[in-house]
């Protein structure tokens, strides 16, 4: 049985955390069912990414909503399990397709890839998304048959994963991860090699491979955290910590992809309205400007 206060450093962080990432993948979203620039499978898949990231981040308020609702701040186990199905789907679902993104990545550089995303693109992007809805449909029927009604728990993500399925979710998390890395390593060498990407997929690129690797470092994280804490005896702390380690990287995809995706950027500022802004702040800053210069000049 572990220790199940939750600081309020922790409270405050699960909701900010989930907060800005909702906001930021909801503009992705967004965005790319609005813009025709955004129609391809890489996008496409960036966008479905982003929705199963913020399927994920309602863990978050699960969390903090059910432990301030009870005096002891525990639910029970199936009911945890319940409130988190649509959580661990996403949180499954985004991890297989970023790797079937970087798959896609590489496929992009073959002389087929142009056959398969014209003349068979509906099939495609069936086929990229198969694993990834098998995988969270899996993971969600384990959780749902493995539920205990017995068992009180603070209703964190890891709560509904008991044993074995926890190690099923770790270890294929793990194996993404170290896949991801290779994935992108290839993908390097042959972009490089064959040098044939405008700037603007390159920029695209850029933004996946710090998104992924983001991710990826937050996962092998999350692990470490995890196995510094007693299997045994398990408190809470350790387990808060690798929940925001994992899930850190779904917060800066929006910036990510802002700062370093030229394509991204044109869309977010016609389709969000940043574009708006960034010419009113420039306005005023220009008048700022001139009025100093005007005193300055007034004043000799």
């Amino acid at each position: 049985m572990f220790m199940n206060t939750v600081s309020i450093t922790y409270q405050v962080l699960y909701i900010v955390v989930p907060t800005i990432s909702v906001i930021g993948n909801t503009f992705i979203v967004y965005a790319t069912v609005l813009s025709r620039k955004l129609r391809n499978p890489c996008n496409i898949f960036i966008a479905l990414i982003a929705l199963g990231d913020i399927m994920l981040m309602f863990s978050f308020y699960t969390t903090v909503f059910t432990y301030k609702i009870y005096n002891d701040h525990q639910i029970p186990q199936d009911v945890c399990v319940y409130l988190h199905i649509a959580p661990i789907f996403g949180s499954c679902f985004s991890a297989m397709l970023l790797l079937n993104l970087a798959i896609d990545r590489i496929l992009s550089l073959t002389a087929f890839y142009e056959v398969l995303t014209t003349s068979y693109v509906k099939f495609y992007i069936a086929a990229q998304l198969l694993p990834g809805c098998i995988f969270a449909v899996i993971v969600d029927v384990l959780i749902i048959i493995n539920r205990t009604a017995e068992e009180k728990v603070v209703c964190t993500l890891a709560m509904p994963l008991r044993p074995p399925i926890n190690e099923l979710y770790v270890r294929t998390i793990a194996i993404v991860s170290i896949l991801l890395i290779i994935c992108y390593s290839v993908f390097g060498l042959f972009l490089k090699k064959l040098q044939m990407s405008t700037e603007n997929m390159k920029s695209v690129y850029r933004s996946l491979i710090v998104i992924s690797l983001t991710i990826v470092f937050g996962n092998f994280g999350a692990m470490a955290v995890a196995l510094t804490d007693d299997l045994n005896n398990p408190s809470i702390t350790p387990i808060l910590l690798a929940g925001l380690l994992m899930n850190f990287g779904t917060t800066v995809n929006f910036f990510a992809y802002y700062s370093l995706s030229s394509q991204y950027r044109e869309v977010f500022d016609n389709v969000l309205g940043i574009g708006r802004l960034k010419k009113i702040f420039q306005a005023k800053k220009l008048t700022s400007v001139q009025q100093i210069s005007i005193r300055h000049r007034d004043s000799h």
